[in-house]
């Protein structure tokens, strides 16, 4: 029974993602906010909504840290696998360049290495160096994270010159129409209990199987908390945008790994990371790692395929998750 509940709300987070994202592309329109500032800001939050209500969900209602940590660093690790998945399966032409990092994608990958190395720094300290029962690192995550988003505004406002006379010539307060509202409200309503639901069932499931709620989290709640990724990021690299993706993916990241700190601050036995299991320094080293991979084939992107046709970073990225999986459930 458990796992029909897990699997129903699976399925609610990946519709109602979807239905919100559109609608989310829909308030972007209407209130004449910037590609870029959808892309990488409000897409973000938009898709790693599940994340972060199974992430507090986790830890202050079922008290398990572990799955809380998992979830973040396996979803992080999920989202690349995903994006590299999608450029093997779906991008057809095989002397396509499909690596086409712009520079706001590059930017936003290197907030992501920063923000991540300071989680694995946390995961280091097991909770030395706290305020009250909050991690410092979890302090300077929630700093890098703010300061990070303010250099992206800057950087596409500078990148696009044009962008500030265009707003100054817009009608300001334009009325967002009342079944825009509905559909985001009902939407992330929806994706807000059904993913309360994903935490307490995936941390039953855990139980019941013995596999732990570390494994359970960086697997199966990882992967149906990026559900709302998967349907962005298909879409994105179908219609040949895979700067696009990247950017919904490592907006989604930074995103997910700023979570920790909110998080850490619900949690209120200890530090959050302290609480942690020495095998979630695995997943997080091993998203550092994904990401650092994109970034150097996104820049140096290889033309060497095998059979002409599976450009060998992607499938590197790919090999890398399906090991972390496998070292997870051998460390459980």
């Amino acid at each position: 029974m458990i796992w029909i509940i897990f699997l129903f709300a699976a399925l609610a987070v990946l519709i109602s993602g979807q239905r919100l994202t559109r609608a989310a592309d829909q308030l972007a329109e209407v209130t004449g906010m910037s590609r870029g500032f959808v892309g990488v800001i409000l897409l973000g939050f938009v898709t790693s909504l599940p994340e972060l209500v199974s992430t507090i969900s986790a830890t202050l209602f079922c008290n398990a840290p572990n799955l809380a940590l998992g979830n973040i660093f396996g979803s992080n690790a999920a989202n690349l696998a995903i994006l590299a998945f999608l450029d093997l399966a779906i991008v057809r032409n095989p002397n396509k360049e499909r690596h086409n990092l712009n520079e706001e994608n590059q930017l936003t990958a290197y907030l992501s290495l920063i923000i991540i190395s300071l989680a694995l720094m946390g995961l280091a300290g097991r909770g030395f160096w706290h305020i009250l029962h909050v991690d410092l690192f979890s302090l300077l995550i929630a700093a890098v994270y703010i300061i990070g988003l303010q250099k992206l505004h800057r950087f596409q406002l500078s990148d696009r010159p044009d962008t500030a006379s265009s707003h100054d010539t817009d009608t300001p307060g334009k009325t967002i129409p009342p079944e825009l509202k509905r559909s985001l409200l009902i939407n992330a309503g929806i994706i807000v209990a059904a993913s309360m639901t994903l935490a307490a069932s995936a941390e039953h499931i855990a139980t019941i199987t013995g596999w732990g709620t570390t494994f359970v989290g960086n697997s199966m709640l990882a992967v149906a908390t990026s559900l709302p990724e998967i349907v962005v990021t298909f879409s994105a690299v179908r219609i040949g945008s895979f700067a696009m993706a990247a950017g919904n993916i490592f907006g989604s990241n930074i995103f997910n790994v700023a979570i920790l700190a909110l998080a850490d601050l619900f949690f209120f036995r200890s530090s959050l990371f302290a609480a942690a299991s020495q095998s979630q320094s695995l997943i997080a080293a091993i998203g550092l790692l994904m990401t650092g991979l994109y970034l150097f084939a996104g820049r140096y992107a290889s033309e060497k395929r095998i059979a002409g046709r599976w450009p060998i970073d992607s499938l590197l990225v790919i090999g890398i998750y399906l090991f972390s999986l496998y070292a997870l459930f051998s460390l459980r």
